[in-house]
């Protein structure tokens, strides 16, 4: 097992590991970059069939996501890294973030022959997935009736522009971040220093980025990019001015329209609960998933 610290200097291997065994909606060089809280290191652990993003601020470890691997060898990797990390470091805990149901049942059952164990989750996030296939940009039908009214009221009420990060300039894109967070509840807070540092460094990783320009003020940024290894996108960027009703919708829509014309089959909109989950089922998901995160403590 090969331990990268530096990651930035082994950029392009990581992203080779990622093009060539990725599948998951965060299997992102650049979000693994960006993702770290205030204190933690990025470490990327390297196996002979691919690899995993963790984090470590002292004597503290945490896991984002399943591993980069095929599925016959994710486990086996997976528990490589946990083994080296306890037998190497003073580390009585490793934190699991947004750990697939599957995987999570894997590592469980594993867990009964090693010498730690797992805690039930902190929490859950659930995943839904749209079906590009069927997606009418004219939300034509009963089911869309309350979205379609939203959007035709929204153009009709306002001057729309959509326009490049470029364009707009990083001094405004920032002001919108910052906007969205003051008027978002404390718990919708926990990407904020992570959608900034994506503004900062010219949202590189990201496949698809609209700027809505609501009467001439850059008023909303969506974007995201194509998961590994299929033809679906991951919508993670989706910062919003309030002030302007319905936003939120219309920038879903308008993001929608523009992966299907790039020719995505499916938009995963990624981990969320409560309100926000409730926002994104406004949107008729054809399946939804479940990640877990939770810690693994020695024995």
């Amino acid at each position: 097992m090969k331990i990268i610290r530096e990651i930035e200097g082994k950029a392009p291997e990581i992203w080779r590991i990622i093009n060539k065994f990725g599948w998951s909606p965060q299997h992102n060089y650049c979000l693994f970059k960006n993702y770290g809280r205030k204190g933690e290191l990025p470490v990327f652990f390297v196996g002979e069939h691919g690899g995993l993003f963790a984090y470590q601020k002292k004597d503290v470890w945490r896991i984002l996501t399943d591993s980069i691997a095929p599925a016959a060898q994710d486990l086996k990797f997976f528990l490589s890294v946990i083994d080296w990390i306890f037998q190497n470091k003073p580390t009585q805990k490793i934190i699991l973030e947004d750990i697939s149901e599957d995987f999570r049942r894997e590592i469980l059952a594993a867990a009964k022959t090693k010498n730690w164990r797992a805690t039930k989750p902190s929490y859950s996030l659930f995943w839904p997935r749209i079906d590009l296939k069927n997606w009418d940009q004219n939300l034509a039908g009963g089911q869309w009736k309350r979205l379609r009214n939203i959007y035709n009221k929204f153009f009709k009420e306002n001057k729309v522009e959509f326009s490049s990060p470029a364009e707009v300039g990083k001094k405004e894109l920032l002001k919108i971040a910052v906007k969205w967070k003051k008027q978002r509840h404390d718990n919708d807070r926990v990407h904020f220093e992570q959608y900034l540092r994506f503004i900062e460094n010219n949202f590189e990783g990201c496949d698809l980025i609209r700027i809505m320009i609501i009467s001439g003020r850059p008023s909303a940024i969506n974007g995201g990019w194509r998961i590994p290894n299929s033809q679906n996108y991951y919508s993670y960027l989706g910062l919003y001015d309030y002030d302007f009703k319905g936003i939120g919708e219309v920038s879903y829509i308008d993001e929608f329209n523009q992966a299907k014309k790039m020719g995505f089959e499916k938009i995963d909109l990624g981990g969320s609960y409560g309100g926000l989950l409730d926002f994104k089922m406004k949107f008729h998901p054809t399946e939804i998933y479940r990640t877990d995160t939770f810690s693994i403590l020695k024995r």
